[in-house]
């Protein structure tokens, strides 16, 4: 088996909704658009989002499993059980392996090497998750998995509990480290002078809107950054982003918020550098 004939046809759906409405939600898209107009990275929280969503869209094909006829059902769960490594039958250089995938692999054995979940999960859904999918599908000469509607494949299911098994190896790993640290800003309150002490930081700061209205939050320095914020109340849900909408290449976001608990992100848009540079918010 590999095309699974019978799979309720609302999992295809929910699957080709999620990826092919990035930031509509109310569509049934994932709430943060991976890529939005501004910078060269994704989006701060869409790695995150990637692994979460999965990992439950995964659960619920279980559970559907779950209800079938018992031989049926063992026949699902040995053609489905999910990859624990890369299959060395896909590591070809025909297949599109090579030294910089390795390279990944060999990361992915030291979860320390991602310091937030959503670092792991921006590293695998552009890189290995896509090399998975397309050498699955030409080894096995299984077109469907290049589509959205990949999971009528059997192999969907393997590759994706392995993607769940490093989700799940990073939060094993991180269960004693300290919670990722955040600064508190204020409306009107005082400027926070701060750094991008270490390439690819992703520095966050919380801010609380007392009252609806519009805000302004911006940047100030000799650093190039971009700025996105997740919010009200669900640090995920991509409110607004800016890149240079500030002087001098700084980003500056003028919106309306409503009340509510926001998240600041802030990176700087060459990734590979550290900086200096300011940050406020007033009305």
């Amino acid at each position: 088996m590999s095309i699974i004939n019978n799979i309720p046809q609302a999992m295809i759906t929910e699957h080709v909704a999620w990826h092919m409405r990035p930031g509509n939600p109310s569509a049934g898209g994932r709430e943060i658009d991976p890529f939005p107009p501004v910078g060269p990275r994704p989006a701060p929280g869409s790695g995150e989002e990637f692994l979460v969503w999965h990992q439950g869209y995964v659960e619920r094909f279980r559970t559907w499993v779950q209800t079938l006829p018992a031989a049926e059902r063992d026949q699902f769960e040995t053609d489905t059980a999910s990859w624990t490594a890369v299959p060395q039958m896909l590591k070809m250089s025909m297949l599109g392996w090579n030294t910089t995938l390795a390279d990944e692999e060999r990361q992915l054995s030291d979860m320390s090497n991602f310091e937030t979940l959503d670092e792991l999960g921006q590293f695998l859904e552009w890189s290995l998750h896509g090399f998975l999918h397309n050498a699955a599908s030409d080894m096995n000469m299984e077109p469907v998995l290049l589509g959205f509607e990949s999971p009528r494949s059997t192999f969907f299911w393997q590759l994706h509990g392995l993607i769940d098994h490093w989700r799940q190896a990073w939060i094993d790993a991180s269960q004693s480290a300290p919670p990722i640290g955040t600064a508190e800003l204020t409306v009107n309150g005082d400027i926070v002078e701060t750094s991008i002490g270490t390439a690819g930081e992703v520095d966050r700061f919380r801010f609380s809107i007392p009252a609806s209205g519009t805000y302004t939050l911006e940047t100030s320095g000799p650093s190039d950054v971009v700025l996105y914020v997740g919010g009200p109340n669900n640090d995920l849900a991509l409110h607004s982003q800016n890149d240079d909408g500030g002087e001098n290449f700084n980003a500056k976001i003028e919106s309306d918020f409503d009340q509510g608990e926001y998240m600041a992100y802030v990176v700087l848009y060459d990734r590979s550098q550290t900086g200096n540079y300011s940050i406020s918010l007033r009305n």
